[in-house]
């Protein structure tokens, strides 16, 4: 006896958990030390009144089944030793990971003893070196490199499959550099980069760099950079090398395009306006580039100074808001970030002698192959002449001169033509407006007002449009707008209100301007140009006839001119109310 509470003694001092269990359903505890019942936050006293009797007492539900499987395979197996690693649940109710160590014996086939350990510390550990792992995996992944190891005593190379596969390489292969150099993958003016740079590894250098021109396994060359870090042991001998390797062809195509360019550019020295270069990230004007500067432009130094020095003197007022924004420095840069390297603007200039002129703005949007800075190509050309024939000749085969709309054969051409190929379950809707009394504010006041007027009400109007939407001026102060391929006639309702309000608007000097419409929908009031167009008729008429300002939506009650009918205002159905157009704000 005195043996016995000598051991037990021993065992409850001992920092382990220590048990005794049957191999029963429920694994039943025969004996177990103080450090036992510790590790789950329980004592010996204790652990039997709260129901801790058996192992199966303190396993998760769900992993019960699968550790007594494996007990039960070592067992059939007879292992005498085995190990068990499972999460356990503590008297907290948190999750623990516990290792075990298993002794069995199968001439006594009923039980098995085990010693536990809290392995909690060395799960984190293990769960923090597999994140920092994935994470290294992810940021290679997210990046253009590729990573290779590289063990310098066996001089072997294992690189990923995808750089392997580029290279027509195997994934593993020994006597590296010279293995590579055989296959021919290494251009013949690299070879002794490409040597050197293993060689330094072998030699035990800490970190190393190279540039060398390899082929691809479709017989394209291309260029790679590459880095590598060296990992050494407790005896300070290099054990292997992390290689980064980056293709880096295109920052060479870089150079080669910001020469082609900048040769382009700089032979039309004097044939243009001029040429200039700016570092478009740095914000500053190139001097050492392209043509001198005119006198003016001289002491400016940075770009944005020089565009708003030309936007303020020299552009038309017209193309002001164009030209400023098509210049803008942080447009141009999220345009170049977007992929878009090249731009063309034509506006109006003015001449020493107060004359405007067309000139056409080219510019080439570049990364500068030596640093991260974008760098911003500008030629300026005389196009007047062609300029104003083109324009001419473009005025008058489709847009109306005054408003830049759509004149009437376009319009009725290219309506016709998105309705003759328009399926029944399209929906479109066709807008007939016109100036409310604008007779008389022409006559009042002139016709410089009045085509003020036209030109503003088509302003209001095309503002208010996408882009697959179209509009056109059909004649003196009518208008036509049609919009494509909507998606109901009640949720167009708010954009026919909204357009209502824009086109009111007041002037203390000459009162208010306001305009009417007559709106139709295909397919429901037409199919064709010509059958929209009376029906919308129909309803601006209507307009006209029962008060002005507003707009109509074309129902079967309405009339025509001359003709009698009911003068109930109907949208899309008998129940809709009177499409008032409320005053604009």
């Amino acid at each position: 006896m005195k043996k016995l509470e000598y051991y037990k003694m021993m065992l409850d001092g001992t920092p382990c958990g220590i048990c005794h269990v049957a191999l029963d359903e429920k694994l039943t505890i025969l004996y177990a030390n103080q450090s036992y019942y510790q590790i789950y936050g329980y004592t010996a006293e204790n652990a039997e009144a709260q129901g801790f009797t058996n192992a199966k007492f303190i396993l998760p539900e769900d992993d019960y089944q699968s550790i007594m499987d494996t007990i039960q395979c070592h067992i059939r197996r007879k292992d005498r030793y085995f190990q068990l690693e499972f999460r356990a649940i503590h008297s907290s109710r948190k999750l623990m990971w516990l290792l075990v160590q298993c002794a069995y014996d199968p001439d006594r086939p009923g039980s098995m003893l085990c010693v536990l350990l809290d392995i909690a510390d060395r799960k984190q550990m293990e769960d923090q070196i597999r994140m920092s792992m994935q994470e290294s995996k992810i940021a290679f992944q997210l990046t253009d490199k590729m990573m290779y190891i590289y063990e310098p005593a066996a001089r072997r190379l294992k690189q990923p499959k995808s750089a392997a596969d580029e290279f027509g390489l195997p994934p593993v292969m020994d006597d590296v550099p010279y293995s590579v150099l055989r296959t021919g993958a290494i251009d013949e003016a690299c070879v002794n980069d490409y040597v050197a740079f293993y060689e330094s590894i072998i030699r035990g250098e800490k970190s190393g760099h190279s540039v060398v021109k390899k082929r691809r396994r479709d017989g394209s060359f291309g260029w790679y950079e590459a880095k590598y870090a060296s990992i050494f042991d407790e005896c300070g001998m290099v054990k292997r090398a992390v290689i980064s390797c980056e293709d880096i062809t295109e920052q060479r195509e870089k150079e080669l395009s910001y020469q082609k360019w900048s040769n382009y550019f700089k032979a039309r020295e004097g044939k243009t306006i001029g040429v200039y270069e700016y570092n478009l990230t740095k914000n500053l004007y190139d001097d050492t580039k392209g043509d001198a500067p005119p006198d003016y432009l001289r002491s400016l130094k940075t770009y944005t100074g020089t565009v708003r020095y030309i936007a303020e003197h020299f552009v038309h007022e017209r193309d002001l808001e164009k030209f400023t924004k098509f210049f803008d420095r942080d447009s141009l840069l999220v345009r170049y970030y977007n992929g878009q390297t090249t731009g063309v603007l034509d506006y109006l200039r003015k001449r020493r002698d107060g004359e405007f002129f067309w000139v056409r703005a080219v510019i080439l949007l570049l990364a500068d192959p030596y640093s991260s800075d974008v760098r911003l190509f500008m030629m300026t050309q005389d196009i007047d002449q062609d300029k104003r024939m083109e324009l001419k000749l473009r005025s008058q085969m489709e847009h109306d001169g005054m408003t830049g709309l759509l004149n009437r054969e376009t319009f009725i051409a290219r309506v016709s033509e998105i309705l003759g190929a328009s399926a029944p379950s399209k929906r479109h809707a066709l807008i007939m407006l016109d100036i409310d009394e604008f007779k008389r504010h022409n006559d009042q006041y002139g016709h410089p007002y009045g085509d003020q007027v036209i030109r503003e009400t088509a302003r209001f109007i095309y503002g208010v449009l996408r882009k697959t939407d179209l509009c056109g001026r059909m004649g003196g102060d009518e208008f036509m707008v049609f919009l494509n391929d909507i998606s109901s006639e009640e949720e167009m309702l708010p954009r026919i209100e909204m357009l209502c309000r824009l086109l009111r608007r007041s002037d203390d000097a000459r009162g208010e301007i306001t305009c009417s419409m007559g709106v139709v929908f295909y397919p429901r009031d037409g199919r064709t140009f010509q059958e929209l167009y009376q029906k919308a008729d129909t309803a601006l008429y209507d307009v006209k006839r029962t008060g002005r300002g507003n707009y109509r939506i074309y129902s079967f009650d309405l009339k025509g001119e001359g003709e009698e009918g009911d003068a109930s205002i109907s949208g899309t159905g008998p129940d809709t109310p009177t499409a008032t157009c409320p005053p604009a704000s």
